[in-house]
């Protein structure tokens, strides 16, 4: 049973993952050949254009987006990063107290340890998630990034109170407005233009 379950389990990364390597064979034979090899990523063993591309043309990259022109950036996702904040040292503090009570009991500790393990994998998620970003991301991808993946964030926010949750939500509603607006139109413009 156990060596079916590898089996299929390998079928199944093997289908997932062809597609992507197909297309970089594709781009490998397409442009690291004849007139077009040129690139730094034609000269590699294993070719994945992807990191390449989003190096030179993106500027993405370790801390390549901490610049002062992206500052306005920054500022418009500020309030999540520290929601973000307030929900991991908010999620810290119960699971330490809730794991000082649990140890007077055996039966609470096993059902504790099963909700801190669930909890503590979604918030390391988010964690991981937000510095990833922080450091290597554009940060209105983030926002967007951290929105569409981590629910954690959302479970926090919906046990607040009703006058932080309603900012919440008001910020949640303007910056998915502004945000759309904002990048649809290549906005907040350049600091170094106005100054």
């Amino acid at each position: 049973l156990l060596v079916v379950n590898l089996v299929c389990m390998a079928v199944q990364v093997g289908v997932s993952v062809a597609p992507f390597f197909c297309f970089q064979n594709h781009l490998s034979e397409l442009y690291c050949s004849g007139e077009y090899n040129g690139s730094s990523w034609c000269d590699k063993d294993f070719r994945i254009s992807y990191g390449y591309i989003q190096s030179k043309y993106w500027g993405v990259g370790l801390f390549k987006y901490w610049q002062l022109k992206q500052l306005p950036n920054f500022l418009l996702a500020a309030p999540l990063f520290l929601v973000v904040g307030v929900v991991m040292v908010t999620w810290c503090r119960s699971a330490i107290s809730s794991s000082n009570k649990a140890v007077f009991s055996r039966n609470i500790l096993l059902d504790l340890s099963s909700i801190i393990n669930f909890q503590l994998a979604g918030y390391i998620h988010l964690v991981l998630l937000t510095l990833l970003g922080l450091v290597a991301m554009h940060v209105q991808v983030v926002t967007r990034f951290l929105v569409a993946n981590c629910p954690f964030l959302f479970v926090y926010c919906v046990q607040l109170n009703d006058r932080v949750t309603k900012i919440l939500l008001c910020y949640f509603t303007v910056y998915c407005t502004v945000g759309t607006v904002l990048h649809s139109t290549f906005l907040p413009v350049d600091l170094r233009t106005i100054f």
